[in-house]
């Protein structure tokens, strides 16, 4: 094994370790152009809760690259509570096109249950690089009573021309900031989504923080909230 691989090998089994108390989180660096992050939550028992909050920092080195983040939380059994939180950032180095695609959806069909998910997908380009984006979030109760579901998506392309990269610390606030949003949709009081659909606080938040962890020359911030 390579001193390359070798340290490769030691950041992804640091970062699962860290991760292991509720939030699996892991540094990796890949010479692919496709990165794909889920964060799925289903509970399948009445009065169970299911969460599943996942974060993965990358730096793609191929030519183009393929960035998709996904959280998608369910509640189909009476009284239960389904939760995903995904929390992505990619460091695009040489690609000069490429694709984002962030999406969070929370479905609800249930008697007095929860579904809440959120996305946060955060890519990082250097200057001339074209990269499509999308940013979708879905939120549905169906058949089902005393039922809520909330989903956010939160996208940032983040245009920067020195090789800057979060901190240790911004990574863990970012992750914290998703936490945030998550509780504000995790409430069942309808006067409460319906305030977090409107409240902007959360993406002003991760917007300063990306600000002044990266300093980029250029952003484009997006975000959707959809409460069911």
């Amino acid at each position: 094994m390579t001193v390359h691989r070798r340290f490769e090998a030691i950041l992804v089994v640091a970062s699962l370790v860290i991760g292991a108390t509720g939030t699996a989180s892991m540094l990796t660096f890949r010479k692919g152009q496709d990165f794909d992050l889920v964060a799925s939550a289903n509970p399948s028992t009445p009065r169970s809760t299911d969460t599943d909050r996942t974060a993965m920092i990358e730096r793609a080195r191929g030519k183009r690259a393929q960035v998709d983040a996904v959280a998608s939380a369910s509640a189909t059994c009476s009284g239960c509570n389904g939760t995903a939180a995904a929390v992505q950032v990619v460091y695009v180095s040489k690609a000069k096109r490429g694709t984002a695609d962030n999406l969070a959806t929370a479905w609800s069909s249930c008697s007095n249950c929860r579904a809440t998910s959120v996305s946060v997908q955060v890519v990082v380009v250097r200057p001339g690089t074209t990269l499509a984006t999308r940013n979708r979030a879905l939120a549905v109760n169906a058949s089902c009573s005393g039922c809520t579901s909330g989903a956010i998506a939160v996208q940032f392309v983040v245009v920067t021309s020195k090789h800057r990269t979060f901190s240790r610390q911004g990574r863990q606030q970012l992750e914290a900031l998703a936490r945030e949003l998550e509780a504000q949709l995790s409430t069942r009081t309808k006067a409460a989504r319906l305030a977090a659909t409107k409240d902007k606080s959360g993406l002003t938040s991760i917007e300063a923080l990306v600000r002044k962890e990266l300093k980029p020359t250029s952003l484009k911030p997006q975000v959707t909230v959809k409460t069911g």
